[in-house]
């Protein structure tokens, strides 16, 4: 994660190297991206960076960070609405994610994140944060645990992991082209109702 002297930035200084970082990252792959690039777009001197960052893993781990974070107090907002349904809530993330990512920055930047988590796992996400975004999810006041089959805590967690690598999936395949959002649509309603079914013949 960035180092202290970033956040001791003035908000207009961070987001300038902030969306410097997004514009590289949604120009190119990760590892194809060029820390020059970031440099000359943010108007800083290469020392400065590594006053700021480690290195370019350093700022990758923050912009995907960051747009996790951004996904979950969406989530939050999403789940309110749907009183609590995770099942119809994974269905309006995924429409919100399609539509946020209508320009060609913006989706390049999300295709970029999304293929990242789906190589590494998530596993460039530090533990601490990874419990933190959890907790986001856990709260029993956000999720209706009611209308879920739980048999202890770690169901739970189960069930969210399955239900975002389905939303996560599906948007894979319409922000790189391989089918249009309304087939992602339909494809998405009925994985989540099979899954809230059972796969299992009774």
């Amino acid at each position: 994660m960035p180092k202290a002297t970033f956040y001791n930035l003035n908000e207009e200084k961070r987001e300038k190297i902030d969306n410097a970082i997004k514009k590289e990252f949604s120009r190119t792959s990760f590892s194809n991206a060029s820390i020059s690039r970031i440099i000359e777009d943010a108007q800083i001197p290469r020392g400065s960076f590594y006053q700021y960052f480690e290195d370019k893993e350093d700022a990758i781990k923050y912009t995907i960070e960051n747009f996790i974070e951004t996904e979950k107090k969406e989530m939050k907002k999403i789940l309110e609405k749907n009183n609590g349904d995770i099942f119809h809530a994974m269905i309006d993330l995924y429409i919100h994610v399609v539509q946020q990512n209508e320009k060609q920055e913006d989706l390049n930047l999300c295709r970029n994140i999304l293929q990242r988590l789906k190589e590494d796992n998530i596993s460039i996400i530090t533990e601490s944060r990874k419990e933190n975004l959890k907790n986001k999810m856990d709260d029993k006041n956000i999720v209706n645990k009611q209308k879920l089959n739980l048999r202890d805590e770690k169901d739970f967690e189960y069930i969210i992991k399955i239900l975002t690598i389905v939303v996560r999936n599906e948007t894979i395949q319409v922000i790189s082209k391989l089918k249009d959002k309304d087939q992602g649509k339909k494809d998405i309603e009925r994985e989540i109702e099979l899954l809230k079914e059972g796969l299992a013949k009774k």
